[in-house]
């Protein structure tokens, strides 16, 4: 991994986007939390998300209307992989989440989005549009669809 992409990308901001989502969502199951990473900490994708806000858009939309977007989708996922992991691990030593068969957070967490810079506002701003998408599917079809190849 490049490191200019890993201080870009890393747990800090990469364990509040999961917090973020997890404030929204009941429990996630593992397998699907390794795909918010590749999304959310993509400035392309979320800057279509933000123009595409309250669409109500779907995933074989997006890969229909924005393919580029995709093109280098694996790449990221096994790129943000550790990065993933190490921020689920980071949150469950600090009792944020509980891992188990899903994840869960302990309590919800609030955000001062002023102090944590305009990319990670961006990026909470477009989290609901994003679990709105990604709750169409199974995270077996997320898989297939994405194309991800482990």
């Amino acid at each position: 991994m490049k490191e200019i992409y890993y201080t870009y990308n890393n747990e800090a901001i990469s364990s509040c986007i999961i917090l973020s989502v997890l404030n929204k969502v009941d429990k996630l199951d593992i397998a699907r939390s390794c795909l918010i990473l590749p999304f959310l900490l993509d400035d392309r994708t979320v800057n279509y998300l933000i123009k595409t806000q309250g669409e109500n858009l779907s995933i074989e939309h997006l890969l229909k209307d924005q393919p580029r977007l995709f093109v280098s989708f694996n790449k990221r996922y096994v790129s943000l992989l550790p990065i993933t992991i190490n921020s689920l691990i980071i949150l469950s030593k600090s009792n944020q989440i509980i891992i188990g068969s899903e994840i869960v957070k302990t309590k919800t967490f609030t955000f001062d989005n002023t102090n944590l810079g305009d990319r990670f506002s961006k990026i909470e701003n477009v989290i609901p549009d994003f679990i709105d998408m990604f709750e169409k599917y199974t995270t077996s079809k997320l898989y297939k669809v994405l194309k991800i190849q482990l």
